[in-house]
């Protein structure tokens, strides 16, 4: 990292051991955020001269600790056979700021410059701090750089300026890994209980019926050395109509999006022909393929080996891992073994964040659910429910008006049921998963209509979030 110093106006002078922290807090930035081919001018200045720059580029009358003045590509002309250089922008920083702050704060003016630096530095590779979500992930950043250091905003008793400066930190990608996990497999193997249960909360809905999950469900686990967001997918299957054919195409596409892949199977069912269809779709893949042989609770342990050996004698797995979802059994195995896979990188979702997908969407899919379970075989997936008002009524109870749609007027009679005891039986069940969702009372107001042939018509398909215009 180059880090060019000046100070201006020139007949400023400024302590040695001012600029030496400032390269050194510079040039840490550039370490840990691979920009060592960087190029930063840093400007060290006073109060009057950064109220002028703050009123002529800020419209701000009054003087600040720094500015950042980003570049997005360099005006140089490139030099053949030299490598290139990112000239990531301009730091003002003003001393005489950094002096009064410092004695405010009751710690070292080097301790305030090199914070300041940090913050500039920072701002240049593009971090913010406008929202609070951004100001928090600035925050943790700070933090971390200055704990490289060796700095800290209450300790007093600093390094020496030349040992912080020699200080070689570890990167902090090679702290902390993240990545993309798609879990294919079979309908029904237990993809969404696996996810389910890694994360903690119910996100994907889970159901004996093949075919339950229809969109592609982004799950976050977030842990202190790595954050994994998992991809549940539709399973794997030959269509029998559009709505199908849409499944299978999200499923297989996901595959090009991700670090690595769970092939999910089920130990109590043999390797047959939908194992070879998503094996065979395997082959076309470069990424690390993990088997996981889920529901192994359900058999005997001498029968492991056997349909583990049936399933690598067949393809050439990143690693493989028995496992039951259901039990909780080896999964941190499981995360021990992906990890091995996920490139190092930073967090890039909030700790709290266990989902992507809308409130309105994981309510409805959670009525589905309700419903698939309760009528069971009578109406094999020509179920499909839109919330249609979902508001906060001003007790903060949640008022939520959603309709269940069904292909047929036989089909609708057995969701509504004799004298709607099975529509009120859905809704008691969905109300409860709802209420645990939103943390809220919850009124659930559900209908059902008649859409005929829907799977198959693909202007309902798009309405319903299906298709390619998603």
């Amino acid at each position: 990292m180059e880090v060019i110093i000046s100070n201006y106006p020139e007949e400023l002078t400024f302590p040695q051991e001012y600029i030496d922290n400032v390269k050194a807090a510079a040039e840490m930035v550039g370490k840990l955020y691979d920009v060592e081919n960087g190029e930063v001018s840093i400007t060290l200045t006073n109060n009057a001269y950064i109220h002028t720059l703050n009123k002529q580029y800020r419209g701000i009358d009054r003087p600040t600790d720094v500015l950042s003045f980003a570049l997005n590509e360099s005006e140089e002309p490139e030099i053949e056979g030299e490598p290139e250089v990112d000239v990531l922008g301009d730091l003002i920083i003003s001393v005489e700021r950094a002096e009064e702050q410092a004695a405010d704060y009751g710690h070292s003016v080097r301790r305030e410059m090199a914070f300041l630096t940090v913050h500039g530095m920072l701002h240049l590779l593009g971090y913010d701090h406008m929202e609070d979500a951004d100001r928090e992930e600035m925050e943790e950043e700070q933090r971390y750089v200055m704990g490289q250091l060796g700095i800290s905003r209450e300790d007093k008793a600093e390094k020496e300026p030349e040992k912080v400066a020699a200080k070689q930190p570890e990167t902090k990608k090679g702290k902390h890994k993240s990545g993309f996990i798609a879990v294919i497999g079979r309908p029904n193997v237990g993809k969404s209980t696996l996810v389910n249960t890694l994360i903690g909360e119910k996100i994907a809905i889970m159901s004996d019926k093949p075919q339950t999950t229809r969109n592609r469900i982004l799950c976050i686990l977030t842990q202190p050395d790595a954050q994994i967001v998992f991809l549940d997918t539709p399973g794997i299957h030959k269509p029998k109509h559009k709505l199908g054919e849409y499944m299978v195409k999200a499923a297989e596409g996901t595959l090009k999006e991700v670090d690595a892949i769970f092939f999910v199977v089920d130990a109590t069912q043999k390797l047959g022909p939908g194992e070879m269809f998503i094996l065979e779709r395997l082959q076309a893949t470069k990424k690390p393929v993990i088997l996981v042989v889920n529901k192994i609770d359900l058999i005997e342990r001498s029968q492991a080996l056997p349909i583990i050996a049936n399933y690598t004698n067949k393809y050439n797995f990143a690693g493989v891992v028995p496992i039951s979802a259901k039990e909780e059994t080896n999964l941190d195995s499981l995360l021990t073994e992906v990890k091995k896979y996920l490139p190092e990188g930073p967090q890039y979702y909030p700790d709290d964040m266990i989902t992507d997908q809308p409130e309105r969407l994981i309510v409805a899919e959670l009525i589905r659910e309700k419903a698939l379970h309760l009528t069971r075989d009578e109406i094999p997936h020509a179920i499909a429910v839109d919330v249609d008002e979902m508001t906060t009524r001003p007790n903060d109870d949640v008022y939520i008006r959603a309709t269940i749609y069904v292909e047929r007027d036989s089909q609708k009679g057995i969701i509504i049921g004799a004298k709607g005891a099975m529509l009120r039986e859905i809704g008691a069940l969905a109300r409860t998963d709802i209420q645990n969702l939103l943390g809220s009372k919850v009124f659930l107001d559900l209908w059902v209509k008649v859409r005929k042939d829907w799977r198959d018509r693909d202007g309902i398909l798009r309405n319903f979030g299906f298709g390619d215009e998603r």
